[in-house]
């Protein structure tokens, strides 16, 4: 009969004491409270809308495709990360805030990406009044005069006008963080 020596004969205490460490850490990524833009909105709120639309907004989604695309690479780095944690090179606060970071970038990325569906020209003219005036604040008025200027017969948008969508005060993408925390 083959016999099993350990070369650790506290492997499977050690085991124990790694696995509930990692149990109490966790990684959250998104827009926190603190996040808010000049008007008081949450950076969170505007992220959802823009996420699934609202009204005649379209959604262009970032959180969802980017967990779909990275969900097994997010795994492979866990599944490294726990052997790092096994053989005491990492602690699991590392690891989790390694994941955390790489989603985060992987979110911003997907962000960046995002070209369609379009703004709307009122959208846009929105953006051109407000890069004119920084102190405009958009109210039904505004977005009736901004309509406005979009039926006027040969109108065209200001030069220099950002039109990538989810990116006009850069907001959104500069708050987007990851916080790890022991539980």
């Amino acid at each position: 009969m083959a016999g099993v020596k350990r070369s650790n004969p506290k492997a499977f205490e050690t085991l124990e004491l790694r696995l509930k460490e990692l149990a109490r850490v966790e990684t959250k990524i998104g827009w926190f409270p603190g996040a808010k833009y000049e008007t008081g909105v949450p950076v969170a709120y505007a992220a959802s809308l823009n996420e699934y639309g609202h009204g005649s907004t379209p959604p262009r989604p970032f959180f969802r495709p980017t967990i779909m695309q990275e969900r097994t690479a997010w795994a492979g780095y866990a599944a490294q990360g726990a052997k790092a944690i096994l053989r005491g090179d990492r602690t699991a606060f590392q690891v989790m805030d390694a994941i955390g970071g790489r989603a985060q970038e992987d979110v911003k990325e997907t962000i960046n990406q995002i070209t369609s569906p379009p703004l709307s020209p009122i959208t846009l003219e929105l953006r051109a009044m407000k890069h004119k005036d920084p102190s405009l604040k958009v109210t039904g008025q505004t977005v009736g005069i901004a309509a406005s200027r979009v039926n006027q017969p040969g109108y065209k948008l200001a030069a220099g006008t950002p039109t990538k969508p989810l990116f006009d005060t850069g907001l959104l993408i500069t708050t987007l963080t990851h916080v790890t925390e022991a539980k």
